[in-house]
């Protein structure tokens, strides 16, 4: 009889890989498998032990392995391998045979068809491996008394996403209270603000499909949204980036009431003038904080005009 031992084919023909990871990450590492080729297409994902299991492609393992400490990868909490007949047959679709109505679409349907390119997730997949390779780890440069001469060669001639650490940014840090912000200058009489019952707001993308939001839009001027972020507003706090409960350093007057309910968050969605045409722009939406803030050393040919750095 046939010995079955740990690299045998007997044993591979009797269990799969599969990813074992939490419901709450499941469609992100859906997707992101999905995307570079390594969900396997034979087989659908089931629960293990309160967990969902996506049966892995061949080669998978190893490239998962590579991966473990990037995001959403980093949120696989085993790569395992179980029984085969655990996991359901996926049934290939019945073919669909369309007849041309004109010579044009029978042009078309004869061309052949590509996947189209992105510069995001992973890029299209195509015969289960992705066009794009995958991505680099983001290079982090530590720049205490950087010139922007010394960016451009280290870091801006790659062409590289980087993460910047010890630029003077100016008075900005530190010098951001809650007061300071409401009395800054705004050029847009109001701005658009989610308010959120809940304390997560589910944006599009981070909630299951066909699901309806758990935030509605208000129109606001931007010192209120401040007041309000600070805990000086009705909602008793605000979002995870809104304020530590009204740190504020001044009077902002009256409370303000919830506008949904107590203990509600906030998210301010910076736009541009024209919210369809026009990107945010900072400077010019605020032009008195932009000059609080320094982005970058100035460059040499705009020393001393003022500009305070470009960002």
């Amino acid at each position: 009889p046939a010995m079955e031992g740990k690299n045998s084919p007997l044993r591979e023909m009797s269990d799969v890989a599969v990813a074992l990871v939490p419901a709450a990450s499941a469609k992100a590492l859906k997707d992101a498998l999905k995307v570079r080729g390594w969900l396997s297409t034979a087989r659908r994902p089931a629960m293990v032990g309160g967990r969902i299991a996506f049966p892995l492609a061949d080669g998978a393992e190893d490239a998962i392995a590579l991966a473990a400490s990037t995001p959403p990868f980093c949120d696989i909490e085993a790569v395992e391998r179980i029984a085969t007949d655990a996991l359901a047959v996926k049934k290939a679709p019945p073919p669909q045979k369309q007849k041309p109505h004109s010579a044009h679409k029978a042009r078309v349907a004869a061309a052949p068809t590509r996947a189209q390119e992105r510069s995001f997730g992973g890029g299209a997949a195509i015969r289960g491996s992705s066009m794009l390779p995958p991505a680099a780890a983001v290079q982090r440069v530590e720049c205490g008394d950087a010139d922007y001469e010394w960016l451009q060669r280290q870091v801006f001639s790659g062409r590289r996403p980087a993460v910047l650490s010890g630029l003077p940014l100016g008075e900005c840090v530190g010098g951001w209270s809650a007061d300071r912000l409401a009395r800054a200058h705004c050029a847009s009489p109001s701005v658009s603000v989610h308010v959120c019952a809940s304390s997560t707001v589910d944006l599009a993308g981070h909630r299951p499909a066909n699901t309806p939001r758990n935030f509605v839009f208000r129109s606001m001027p931007f010192a209120e949204a401040v007041r309000r972020c600070s805990g000086s507003g009705g909602g008793g706090g605000g979002g995870d980036g809104g304020g530590d409960g009204g740190d504020g350093g001044g009077d902002f007057g009256p409370i303000l009431e919830p506008l949904l309910n107590a203990g509600e968050r906030y998210y301010l969605r910076s736009v541009g003038g024209d919210t369809r045409k026009e990107a945010a722009d900072f400077p010019r939406t605020f032009p008195d904080l932009a000059r609080e803030c320094n982005l970058l050393p100035p460059r040499p040919d705009k020393e001393g005009d003022g500009a305070g750095g470009e960002g």
